[in-house]
């Protein structure tokens, strides 16, 4: 038997989590509802991809996403933790999470992308675009691309690698993350 076959499988043979989830999920989980007001939780159901998760949110908007071994696991942690728990599929995010996202991309793109060494980038952020491109299908941006134009190709190398059009595989999903993040795009 071979180190693969150990992994869940769907029946279509997609690995179901690419890691179970772990008492450092649980510690972390505990930190947060510790260290922020007003946290509530929202559990999400088990995916062909993903375990049963565990999404708190608290009264900023500030949140945080971790695995858990089960439901029945994720509403113990909340009744311990006396926190209201929703399932996610009913009552959907609340709008302060939105919200929350968007003041930190804002800041992000205020911020703004560091400046790529002289004579435009580096050799790793060189060789991430180009994994982006290979991806998505895209002719080559060059040497010194817009961080539009690294952004566009970016979204549409994240739509054709997706697990769930590609039967749970995350192999391209990982190297596109990756690659954002070298490049600063996440």
């Amino acid at each position: 038997m071979g180190w693969f076959s150990r992994r869940k499988r769907t029946d279509g043979g997609a690995v179901v989590s690419d890691r179970e989830a772990h008492r450092a999920d649980l510690k972390a989980l505990e930190e947060f509802a510790a260290t922020r007001r007003g946290v509530e939780a929202y559990v999400e159901p088990a995916t062909t991809v993903t375990q049963t998760t565990v999404l708190l949110v608290a009264s900023d908007g500030e949140w945080t996403r971790k695995r858990v071994a089960s439901p029945k696991v994720a509403a113990d942690f909340a009744r311990r933790h006396r926190l209201p728990i929703y399932d996610a599929n009913r009552v959907g995010y609340p709008q302060r999470m939105r919200e929350y996202n968007q003041r930190v991309a804002a800041e992000r793109r205020a911020s703004g992308p560091p400046a790529p060494p002289r004579g435009g980038l580096s050799p790793s952020q060189f060789a991430a675009l180009m994994i982006l491109e290979t991806v998505a299908g895209a002719e080559p941006l060059g040497r010194e691309p817009s961080r539009e134009d690294m952004e566009r190709i970016w979204k549409i190398a994240r739509a054709k690698a997706h697990p769930d059009r590609r039967g749970g595989d995350r192999s391209d999903w990982d190297k596109v993350e990756d690659a954002a993040r070298t490049l600063d795009l996440q």
